[in-house]
């Protein structure tokens, strides 16, 4: 066993920082429930394990974050933990390097969320908190979550890189059923097939919108290519628009006291589901 503070020479760290290489510890904090569950789905090789404790004090001490955002980890963060860092020597995928992305290496942590965290908040902040791209997967009482940030350069500051889109799954809970079997069935790094390290993240990306866009169609289908993986997530992006607009349109007829206001709005309801229809017909 290794206790105390210890620097992970050529992990990067948050950025080159220290990591708390209590390896008991790290492991009393690992469940084995979903999120233990959705992390060996990942099927990563022993030789990218870390499996190593990231002290708390040094991700809320990070300067990027508002005050908000380090009183979020403050009071909704129990644990997190440093998984696995990829790279190619250790899982057999090229690096990338572009004009945008610098793919060295992809981040794997698991983070354990308080009864009352802000879930989404805390889990935007931890993967903008971490330099290098990241897969972190947060267990909350919900049930586990995959999420996946890219990551770009800033365009004016060629020393940081920004998150440019974050993609979270919808929760895997115990209670296993066909679709949550088909995206974990998906989801080792060996069958994402990919050429580099950006399409790996990418891939475990389209994985994500597949799970969301299957609790919509009952059909679990990945993305022929690129493209389609594009249109896919802007339909889920319409469809979760138009469904929060369609909610809203029934609260307010509910409430609505004149009845041929509540007819028209019952209408405007109707017409907004109906568009949810043809939404769900091009998730498909």
């Amino acid at each position: 066993r290794r206790s105390g503070p210890c620097r992970l020479c050529g992990h990067g760290g948050l950025g080159g920082g220290w990591l708390v290489c209590d390896l008991a510890a790290a492991s009393a904090g690992m469940s084995t429930g979903p999120l233990e569950t959705l992390y060996e789905a990942l099927a990563i090789p022993a030789g990218a394990r870390l499996d190593q404790r990231v002290a708390k004090s040094l991700l809320a001490g990070r300067g990027e974050l508002s005050a908000a955002d380090k009183r979020h980890v403050e009071a909704g963060l129990e644990r997190l933990i440093w998984r696995a860092t990829l790279r190619p020597q250790n899982v057999g995928v090229a690096a990338f390097k572009d004009d945008q992305h610098d793919y060295a290496q992809i981040v794997v942590m698991s983070a354990a969320l308080r009864p009352d965290a802000k879930a989404a908040r805390l889990t935007e902040t931890i993967h903008r908190a971490i330099a290098h791209p990241l897969v972190l997967l947060s267990e909350s009482d919900a049930g586990a979550v995959l999420s996946v940030g890219i990551k770009r350069r800033h365009e004016r500051e060629a020393d940081r890189v920004i998150v440019e889109r974050l993609t979270e799954s919808l929760p895997v809970n115990p209670a296993q059923d066909e679709t949550v079997s088909r995206f974990l069935t998906s989801l080792p790094l060996v069958a994402v097939s990919a050429h580099d390290l950006l399409s790996l993240h990418l891939g475990w990306e389209a994985r994500i919108e597949a799970f969301a866009a299957a609790r919509i169609t009952s059909s679990f289908r990945l993305p022929r290519d690129a493209v389609e993986a594009t249109l896919r997530r802007q339909a889920l992006a319409s469809y979760d628009l138009q469904t929060r607009k369609a909610r809203a349109l029934r609260k307010v007829a509910l409430s609505e006291r004149r009845l041929n206001r509540r007819l028209e709005l019952a209408r405007d309801a109707a017409r907004a589901e109906a568009d949810l229809t043809k939404l769900a017909e091009l998730l498909r």
